[in-house]
C-alpha cells in the first residue's frame, strides 16, 4: 500500500515505516501535489496543503487524513460527492490552546496588565476551546461572557463581548454559511478599541481584517495566527505585544491525539491494526503548598504555567521574522521547532488540598 505523509509528521512516519507492507513517502508541504500523490492509497496532511479536487482528482487516493484542528483548508463540498474517506483532527489540540491562553493570562497578570477576579474576559466562539476556557474562568472566578451565534441560549451579544477588557478569539474560520467568521472584526471595532483592551487571536488570521496587523494599537494585540499563512510577509506588520508563529496548539500531546485519531480511522477503513509508535513522556513536577496561596491571590498559578511554558520565549524566537522577508518554509520550520511538552506531560507531586487539585486537573495536569 502506498502512503504519503507530510514530513512534519515524524512519529506517524515512523509508525508506517515499521511495517514493511507500506511504501511510505515523506514529503514537504510544497512537494505535495496531484502528481506526487497520484498512486497513493492514503495521504496524511497538514493545514499547509489545500485538500480539494485539484489535489485529489484522478488519483488513486481512497483515504485522506488532515492532522490539524482547523478545516478551512478542506473543500468539504468536494468530499460530499466523492468516495474518498476524510479524517480530520478537529478539537484534538484544544488542551494545547488552553495552555497557550493560560500562559498569556500569566504574562498579563505578572505584567500588571490585568487584575485577577476583576478583569472581564469575552470569548468569541463556544467550541471545544471556548467551552473549556470559559469553564476555567468560571472556576477561578474571573468574570467572562461568550459570543457564539450557533449557541444562542448561552451567548451574550457581540457588543457585550467586545466591551470586555480581554477578548479571546476562539471561533472556527469560515467564509460561507449562516454566520461566516471571515473578517468578523473589521476596522470599525479596531477604531473603537480602548487603550486598556487586549485582543488575543489563536483561531485564524483572517478572522481579523488586515488593518489589525498594520495598526499602531499593536501593543494591545496577542497574535498566534496570521493572514495568508504560510505565505506571509511580516515586514509590513506592526509587532504585537506578543507574537507567535501559529504554535498555540502545537504540543506533543496534541500531535499524539491527531495521530491516534487518524490511525484509528485508517485501521477501520482499510481493516488494518497499526498502533502508534509514540514516546510516552511524563515528568514529575514537585510543588509545595505555596502554590495554593498563589492560586488564592491570582486565581491561577503563574509560576507553574510560566516554568513549563512561557509564551514569551516563543515570542522572542519569532521576533527575527519581523525584520526580513522569509521563505514560507522558514515559517513552517520554526513552527515545528517550537513544538513543546504539554501540561498533561507533567505529573504534579506534592501535598495539596482537594480544591487546589481540582483546579490543577482542570488546567490539564496529571495528579
Amino acid at each position: 500500500m502506498n502512503i504519503v505523509i507530510n514530513k512534519d509528521l515524524h512519529e506517524l512516519t515512523k509508525t508506517f515505516e515499521s511495517n514493511s507492507k507500506f511504501n511510505v513517502r515523506s514529503l514537504a508541504s510544497h512537494e505535495i501535489s496531484n502528481q506526487a500523490i497520484k498512486d497513493s492509497d492514503a495521504v496524511f496532511l497538514r493545514s499547509t496543503t489545500k485538500i480539494n479536487e485539484e489535489l485529489l482528482d484522478n488519483t488513486n487516493v481512497k483515504f485522506v487524513a488532515s492532522l490539524t484542528s482547523g478545516e478551512d483548508h478542506i473543500d468539504q463540498d468536494y468530499f460530499k460527492n466523492s468516495n474518498i474517506h476524510l479524517s480530520t483532527g478537529k478539537g484534538g489540540n484544544a488542551l494545547a490552546v488552553i495552555e497557550y491562553l493560560l500562559s498569556v493570562l500569566s504574562v498579563l497578570i505578572i505584567g500588571n496588565k490585568i487584575k485577577p477576579y476583576e478583569t472581564k474576559f469575552g470569548i468569541i466562539g463556544f467550541g471545544n476551546i471556548g467551552k473549556r476556557f470559559k469553564n476555567i474562568l468560571d472556576e477561578i472566578n474571573f468574570p467572562c461572557c461568550i459570543y457564539d451565534p450557533y449557541f444562542p441560549k448561552v451567548s451574550s451579544s457581540l457588543d457585550e463581548v467586545l466591551s470586555s477588557e480581554v477578548i479571546s478569539l476562539n471561533c472556527s474560520y469560515s467564509k460561507t454559511g449562516k454566520f461566516p467568521s471571515h473578517n468578523l472584526l473589521d476596522v470599525n471595532f479596531l477604531n473603537e478599541m480602548k487603550d486598556d483592551q487586549f485582543l488575543i487571536n489563536s483561531s485564524r488570521g483572517e478572522v481579523l481584517s488586515d488593518e489589525y496587523y498594520l495598526s499602531k494599537k499593536s501593543d494591545n494585540f496577542i497574535f498566534d495566527v496570521w493572514p495568508n499563512e504560510p505565505n506571509l510577509n511580516l515586514t509590513k506588520f506592526k509587532k504585537p505585544y506578543i507574537a507567535t508563529p501559529h504554535i498555540a496548539g502545537k504540543t506533543m500531546s496534541a500531535e499524539n491525539k491527531f495521530n491516534e485519531k487518524a490511525l484509528s480511522e485508517f485501521n477501520n477503513f482499510f481493516n488494518e491494526n497499526l498502533e502508534a509508535i509514540e514516546p510516552k513522556r511524563f515528568i514529575d513536577f514537585t510543588i509545595d503548598n505555596s502554590i495554593e496561596e498563589e492560586m488564592d491571590v491570582f486565581g491561577i498559578p503563574p509560576s507553574i504555567f510560566l516554568k513549563i511554558y512561557d509564551v514569551k520565549r516563543d515570542d522572542f524566537a519569532f521576533k527575527s521574522f519581523f525584520k526580513t522577508k522569509q521563505d514560507p518554509r522558514d515559517f513552517q520550520e520554526l513552527r515545528t521547532s517550537l513544538k513543546r511538552l504539554g501540561f498533561n506531560n507533567h505529573k504534579i507531586v506534592g501535598d495539596l488540598g482537594s480544591a487546589a487539585k481540582t483546579k490543577l486537573e482542570l488546567f490539564g495536569f496529571r495528579l
